[in-house]
């Protein structure tokens, strides 16, 4: 993934990174963290057009499945959507760009990037 190469290259400028085999030719989303409900809501949605499902907004806390994971326990997963929020909080130095990296690179049809600043 493109978007994800530069944040290890800025700490690891001869990393071997290897190249995306997959691309949706879905640009990465960018925007603010207070827009995470909207963004969820849209994904939803789309879910559910696509499996021929009728859109209900749910206002239940934890009643639409939604996967949470750091990114050291998302190593090896790969899902469709993947918000990262406020990804810049991971950490510093190394540790904290390959954890931005594991993250950003296992979505596999859109990468949602939410930043508080």
């Amino acid at each position: 993934m493109a978007e994800a190469e530069p944040v290890i290259r800025a700490v690891l400028p001869d990393a071997n990174v290897p190249a995306s085999i997959r691309s949706t030719g879905v640009p990465v989303v960018h925007g603010s963290a207070s827009d995470l409900g909207p963004v969820l809501d849209t994904m939803a949605r789309r879910a559910c057009r696509r499996d021929r499902l009728r859109h209900r907004r749910s206002h239940v806390p934890g009643d639409v499945p939604r996967p949470v994971a750091d990114p050291e326990l998302s190593k090896g997963l790969e899902f469709d959507l993947v918000v990262l929020i406020d990804p810049e909080a991971f950490g510093r130095g190394i540790e904290g760009a390959v954890d931005r990296y594991v993250a950003m690179t296992r979505a596999t049809q859109q990468l949602v990037i939410l930043t508080s600043s």
